[in-house]
């Protein structure tokens, strides 16, 4: 169908919405975002004419070209109607007063403040009651574990591990069968192995003590480190694996020198096709997800936190809010969140037997490559089905989510105490901390610093270096915010429903 014609259909599909909305747009009022750089002129996209033929509102878009840039044209009183930052700056800027306190106005709109999940409500207001922004509040969504070659594992018999003693097996397996590299990867934390010895996040709560606390302290953090310098030892992973880079792994994988990795849903297109040119043209992907401890449990880990906040600037008139927020009402619109998402249904996507859409190729790519770059706020009861067609513009990528995360969903996640924290040690030291621990265990993996001998001195050092003062401003917050504590380890997954799953 072509673009004109499409244009056409929605014209007639939506007179009505515009009966809804356009009673609220004023004809000659325009809206300007201000937003983080993108890879095209939002303005000039398709989806922005069917928004403004579907709503009635005008908008125009600004961008920003890094967080400096951002600081100074808030800290300069910027001109715009709502400004878009990711959660790190606006837990930066919001305490300078960059943002408008709009509960007052939010009051006159259920249909924002009932689309967006309360978790995310939570993250935007503070101990008086004022709200600071409009939240986007991540699914719980398992993005990867290690993913392995179907095909190989399909020619020797080789099964899923779930337990540490049967990951171990495979890699043997793997190595004197098959002659190539079992595992390879980048970082020195692999997420489906450190599951096996109780590792999940960097900071945990300890029951005992009711205190965060670093995974250092975790007894399964050396039991992990002196696991995976055996598998180095024994060459059972990658000899390159200090000094691999993304590059190196993909290049392994991609040639068929490796059978196995971390991945994700995204990851696994391009080694497809790369090993499909090569002759290997049974080769796809399956995932392997994260080991049970000696327990019994799988620690899941899933990101589903605020990941930005759209900000009415401080400097915004108090008459120009209602008309600002009734903008953002018709993007939380159902109809009009699918609009944006997944375009036309019958023209960009169909739905299977199960509701769930599919994507029509290349229509829907050609127009709705950008599409979620207009959304402001998340829909929390549309937003995840929604969302399915565009993790399906491959087949390749979406078996890749639909495999991990229909195994994942099933003994459910493990939800992030700190996943809607904000403290000063939190952004002072957390990169540094976690580089430092990265690469110490490195040197572990490697042997060329010894577990027992260094993991003393260590420590010290990382206390030293601010990880004292993390974990006592951590434990802090944990007491000073029980909900924003108990929103954060409250996770499951919204496709449950889907893969067939109670939710509890």
């Amino acid at each position: 169908m072509s673009k004109r014609l499409v244009s056409l259909v929605l014209v007639l599909i939506m007179a009505l919405s515009m009966a809804v909305f356009g009673a609220h747009a004023e004809e000659d009022r325009v809206i300007t975002i201000l937003l983080g750089a993108q890879a095209v002129d939002l303005n000039d996209n398709i989806v922005a004419s069917w928004l403004e033929e579907k709503t009635g509102f005008k908008v125009h878009y600004e961008y920003y070209a890094n967080n400096e840039a951002l600081t100074l044209a808030v800290a300069n009183g910027t001109n715009a109607d709502l400004v878009f930052m990711n959660a790190a700056m606006y837990q930066t800027l919001q305490p300078k007063g960059a943002a408008k306190d709009i509960s007052s106005f939010l009051a006159d709109f259920p249909e924002i403040t009932e689309k967006i999940h309360a978790n995310g409500w939570k993250y935007v207001t503070d101990e008086n009651g004022a709200i600071w922004g409009i939240p986007s509040v991540d699914d719980a969504v398992y993005t990867g574990g290690t993913v392995y070659r179907t095909d190989i594992f399909e020619e020797y018999g080789f099964e899923e591990p779930a337990t540490v003693e049967e990951f171990y097996q495979l890699l043997k397996d793997i190595k004197e069968k098959t002659g190539l590299i079992p595992l390879t990867g980048t970082e020195a934390v692999q997420p489906v192995i450190a599951s096996g010895f109780g590792i999940a996040y960097n900071m945990f709560l300890d029951k005992e003590t009711d205190t965060m606390k670093s995974y250092l302290r975790n007894p399964g953090m050396k039991e992990y480190l002196a696991f995976m310098h055996q598998l180095y030892e024994e060459e059972l992973i990658d000899p390159d694996w200090p000094v691999n880079k993304s590059d190196n792994v993909n290049e392994k994988i991609s040639s068929n020198k490796a059978v196995m990795t971390m991945g994700y849903h995204w990851s696994t297109l391009n080694w497809v096709n790369a090993l499909v040119e090569s002759g290997f043209e049974k080769a796809y992907f399956k995932t392997i997800i994260p080991l049970r401890d000696s327990e019994g449990v799988r620690h899941t880990t899933v990101s589903n936190a605020v990941s930005n906040v759209y900000i009415v600037p401080a400097t915004a008139k108090d008459e120009d809010v209602p008309y600002i927020l009734s903008m953002v009402a018709s993007r939380l619109d159902d109809e009009t969140y699918w609009l944006f998402n997944d375009g036309i249904e019958g023209t960009h996507y169909t739905k299977n037997e199960e509701g769930i859409p599919e994507p029509i190729m290349p229509i829907f790519g050609e127009d709705l490559m950008y599409g979620d770059k207009f959304q402001i706020g998340r829909n929390q009861f549309v937003h995840p089905f929604s969302w399915m067609a565009r993790v399906h513009k491959t087949q390749v990528q979406y078996d890749t989510f639909f495999d991990a995360n229909s195994k994942a969903a099933k003994d459910g996640f493990e939800g992030n105490v700190l996943a809607f924290a904000s403290f000063p040690a939190q952004s002072e030291y957390s990169a540094a901390l976690t580089t430092l621990c990265n690469d110490y265990f490195m040197t572990i993996i490697a042997g060329t610093e010894s577990l027992e001998d260094s993991w003393d001195e260590f420590v010290a050092e990382w206390e030293a270096s601010g990880g004292l003062e993390l974990e006592e401003q951590a434990t802090e917050w944990y007491h000073n915010n029980p909900d924003l504590a108990a929103a954060g380890q409250s996770s499951y997954s919204p496709y449950a429903s889907v893969f067939g799953y109670e939710i509890h």
